[in-house]
């Protein structure tokens, strides 16, 4: 036979070797367990799993818009998860539908390239049989199965950074050229899932620098080495692509640094070929990755920023008695299930201890991300799944080096029948089963069996639909008070955008009722956030006199839980018996205190305030909270903490919910045909609302410039310092329909900052229609 030299040319038949089939066990395995889910199971998406479709809509959409600009669009879908995991399930949504049954595909594929990954490890680092065990466990670890069956970025994660380790040991430590270029480039897809990709492989690329036997002296030249090449290819051209007039400089550094590198080339420590395959490996990334972790830059900051140092689990929950720093332990427990688990316990012990080769891998693999993410207190079972190979490599190896063949094959047993039991129980059966003296229902791991209970989603959606007359080309705005598992604003949302149904489904926010036309709640159990934001929002709904005179059952349906699903209509009661309702004077005094409190854009400290409410020609409106036009005036008022002098502000064809004006002096709009505001903005009210913001430490000079403005900065640090900084923002009006604010320039001491960093955030469309 020709011999092969593809990265997975040990999926070439061989007749005197029965490892392939083996592995095609146990991809059937995978493959059939999870189509045999597939059929049985009918639910919706869960929380997570609706907003990864929905991404994955939003990308097709842009992709097929056809619009000028469309990339940035791309860009612009999702600013904390990089793309590639949504792009590459659009082939699977457009076979199977933007359903969880493409999630399904997408991740047993995913699923599939780990196992090979692992296999492919085991049989580099130890032999064939190590690498088959390492695969058939990982395909029984429950928590593996579970997400092969969601539509979820774990699998692709988890297999993009298997599949990087099996080529950084193909590439022979980052020495072999074709195979550090297929690194380069599944290690650039791998940053562009999550970046926490960039945690799990980190091991490999300092194994990979520093692989040798070489003396103290030889690795403290590497080091400074490897220090140069970072500081040439990352960290110059990036201050020469920020900085401003003074270019010159980095570029005579950079220009200097480089001379210095291709003189000093440490040759006996670093070959040629591997400084060219680490010039790739950086060059490849960032071209790959660079244009959109900049596009997102802001965004991703704020969200890490989020994420610290833990003292209590921001997501997830304990149940064995541990500090918070053991949590990935009892994770273990639940990724595996508690028999395998406790395997995997004695095997990590024996492996440290007992085995002499290759451990500095798998080790690194396992322990430095564990502890990185021990560290963040954002925490749950899907964070550390791209481990679990390595876990299960390690269990392979101290199995296969038991020297008596029968406790070996006893352990064989043993172990394999645990697994499957737990891969079966776990996906299949729906009782917990306790784990002993512990009491959670984890012994074989959480329990996600199919389901074929009937969420009516799209029969909700369709009476809803129903009320709108063909005539009429209204869109109609529903709000969910659920966060239930099966029965949440994503299932809907998703389900009205998919089918392009007209409807925004949307979430209640401070102002219950407002600008809504349904609601869609349940009893009993509507979630984990219940009692702290839903519950007094629909005791509310279903209890206050605002409400209940406004909105009314439209209909109920049964739900699997035993639960029902409850639909609201707006019908507005006329309040005939509703003292005030008809002096329009005594009406308008209660909207401008209703306006102190309203959330946000609310006017406040009103100098010498006026309003006029003109009612419609139909002279019941009035009693609906109906009126033509409310028209409020005031020399200065304060609105989002900036004072506006001159002001005005029109409602026409306005309604509001006129009971929660009088009975509870709520100002909560329902319709609004148009909004017209008007004031002068003073510079000087924003340059003390700035001087404020910078806690007095800094000042802030705005001027007009060609309909935009001009703002010059300064800031007092606390060595000392002062740092300068400009912007020029200009606004961009399309008359009725949108403002655009576009950022011109950013300066920031000597640096220019390029629009790729913040464009995301400052150049949004403001639509007024």
């Amino acid at each position: 036979m020709k011999r092969i030299t593809a990265p997975f040319k040990f999926l070439v038949p061989d007749k005197t070797d029965s490892t392939h089939f083996f592995l095609f066990a146990i991809i059937s395995w995978v493959l059939g367990s999870n189509i045999i889910w597939m059929i049985l199971d009918i639910r919706p998406p869960e929380m997570d799993q609706s907003l990864h479709m929905r991404q994955t809509f939003h990308y097709w959409q842009a992709l097929t818009s056809g619009a000028k600009n469309w990339w940035i669009d791309v860009l612009n879908v999702e600013p904390f998860y990089p793309p590639f995991f949504h792009l590459s399930m659009i082939p699977f949504a457009l076979i199977f539908g933007f359903t969880l049954d493409a999630g399904l595909v997408g991740s047993s594929l995913y699923l599939i390239v780990s196992i090979l990954s692992i296999y492919g490890i085991g049989k580099i680092l130890y032999n064939k049989t190590t690498g088959l065990i390492a695969a058939f466990l990982l395909s029984c670890f429950p928590i593996v199965l579970i997400y092969s069956r969601f539509f979820m970025i774990s699998l692709m994660l988890t297999a993009m950074v298997s599949l990087s380790y099996y080529l950084f040991l193909k590439s022979n430590n980052l020495e072999d050229k074709k195979y550090s270029f297929l690194f380069s480039l599944v290690y650039a897809s791998g940053l562009m899932i999550k970046w926490t990709f960039l945690i799990y492989t980190l091991p490999a690329i300092l194994i990979g620098l520093f692989a040798g036997s070489h003396s103290f002296k030889d690795r403290i030249t590497q080091l400074f080495y490897y220090s140069g090449m970072i500081t040439a290819l990352l960290i110059f051209p990036f201050i020469i692509y920020v900085v401003g007039e003074m270019k010159w400089i980095p570029l005579c550094l950079e220009s200097l640094l480089i001379l210095s590198l291709v003189k000093s080339f440490p040759r006996k420590v670093i070959s040629h070929q591997k400084a060219l395959n680490l010039i790739a490996l950086t060059c490849v990334c960032v071209l790959i990755c660079f244009p959109w972790y900049a596009h997102n830059f802001i965004n991703i900051s704020i969200g890490m920023s989020k994420f610290g140092f833990p003292t209590d689990v921001l997501k997830g929950q304990m149940d064995w008695p541990l500090p918070i720093w053991g949590y990935y332990l009892e994770i273990a427990g639940r990724q595996m299930g508690i028999p395998v688990f406790l395997g995997f316990l004695v095997a990590f012990v024996l492996f440290i201890f007992k085995n002499k080769q290759q451990k500095s891998l798998l080790l690194g693999w396992v322990i430095f991300s564990l502890l990185i993410f021990t560290l963040i207190n954002n925490k749950g079972d899907r964070y550390t799944l791209p481990v679990l190979p390595a876990m299960a490599l390690i269990m392979a190896v101290v199995m296969v080096q038991i020297k008596r063949q029968q406790w070996r094959k006893f352990f064989y047993l043993i172990t394999g029948v645990s697994a499957i039991i737990t891969a079966i129980y776990s996906g299949f059966f729906s009782t917990p089963m306790p784990v002993p003296f512990l009491g959670a229902g984890y012994f074989f791991g959480p329990l996600n069996p199919p389901s074929k209970a009937i969420w009516p989603v799209d029969r909700i959606l369709n009476d809803i639909i129903l009320t709108i007359p063909p005539t009429n080309k209204k869109v109609l705005t529903v709000r969910t008070l659920t966060n239930h598992g099966s029965f949440h604003r994503g299932a809907f949302r998703d389900t009205a955008e998919f089918r392009e149904l007209p409807i925004i489904m949307k979430s209640v926010k401070r102002n219950v009722g407002e600008m809504t036309d349904f609601f869609i709640t349940k009893t009993g159990d509507f979630g984990k956030h219940a009692f702290k934001d839903i519950n007094p929002k629909l005791t509310r709904l279903l209890e206050n006199p605002a409400l209940t005179k406004t909105f009314t059952p439209f209909k109920a349906y049964s739900l699997p839980d035993g639960s029902q699903g409850l639909v609201l209509k707006k019908a507005i009661q006329p309040a005939n018996d509703l003292t005030g309702v008809k002096n329009l004077d005594q009406v308008g005094s209660l909207i401008l205190t209703a306006l102190e409190s309203y959330p946000i854009y609310g006017i406040k400290n009103a100098v010498n305030p006026t309003i006029s409410i003109i009612a419609t020609a139909n002279p019941e409106d009035i009693f609906l909270g109906r009126y033509k036009q409310i028209k409020i005036t005031a020399d200065s008022a304060v609105s989002n903490k900036i004072i506006l002098t001159d002001f005005e502000l029109i409602f026409d064809d306005v309604q509001i919910n006129i009971y929660d004006l009088i009975l509870n002096n709520k100002f909560i709009l329902f319709e609004l045909g148009k909004l017209t505001p008007k004031g002068t903005l003073s510079f000087d009210a924003l340059e003390k609302l700035a001087y404020k913001a910078m806690r007095e430490k800094g000042t802030v000079k705005i001027e007009g410039s060609d309909n935009g403005l001009l703002l010059h900065a300064t800031y007092n640090l606390p060595q000392g310092q002062t740092v300068e900084g400009s912007a020029k923002i200009k606004l961009l009006f399309t008359p009725g329909e949108r403002i655009k604010p576009v950022v011109e320039f950013i300066k920031l001491g000597p640096l220019d900052i390029p629009s790729i960093f913040f464009r995301r955030i400052t150049d949004a469309n403001i639509v007024l229609t």
